[in-house]
């Protein structure tokens, strides 16, 4: 009985500490490795803030188009090389819908370039079109990197 005791004791212990292990996990953003961008296009602004301290990012994102039509939320991707794709979850003018689209920036020569491809709907989410390359030269934001505030 006691080898039966210990041995649903042991099995529930291991259960009670593993529902924890599958939670998602947040971790907050380590402003000791928040790397800050901002871009400026005529009237329209764009303001890039991300946390480099991982491989996975996760950030925030903000373009203005000429104060009147503001869209914000938060970036989270991976950083390849030289390029950073993510995927960009935002409001707009601060209605309580949610939105996604995908976002590309290739650094280059200390500027962070976004880019413009080709998306594709999958399964009800938008992702960049992987047989048609996305071009940094058309995007309309060229990012310099700035103190965070």
């Amino acid at each position: 009985m006691k080898k039966l005791n210990c041995l649903f004791l042991l099995v529930a212990t291991i259960l009670v500490s593993s529902c924890g292990y599958f939670k998602k996990q947040e971790e907050p953003l380590d402003e000791s490795k928040l790397v800050c961008f901002m871009a400026i296009d005529g009237k329209d602004t764009a303001w890039l803030s991300i946390d480099t301290s991982h491989k996975l990012i996760n950030g925030y994102f903000r373009m203005s188009y000429g104060g009147e039509k503001v869209m914000d939320g938060q970036v989270k991707g991976e950083i390849k090389g030289d390029t950073l794709k993510a995927h960009y979850d935002f409001k707009v003018n601060k209605v309580d819908k949610w939105y996604r689209n995908p976002v590309a920036f290739l650094q280059r020569e200390g500027k962070l370039l976004m880019g413009v491809g080709e998306i594709n709907m999958i399964w009800g989410s938008p992702f960049f079109n992987d047989k048609v390359p996305i071009d940094y030269d058309k995007g309309r934001f060229i990012f310099d990197r700035i103190t965070c505030p």
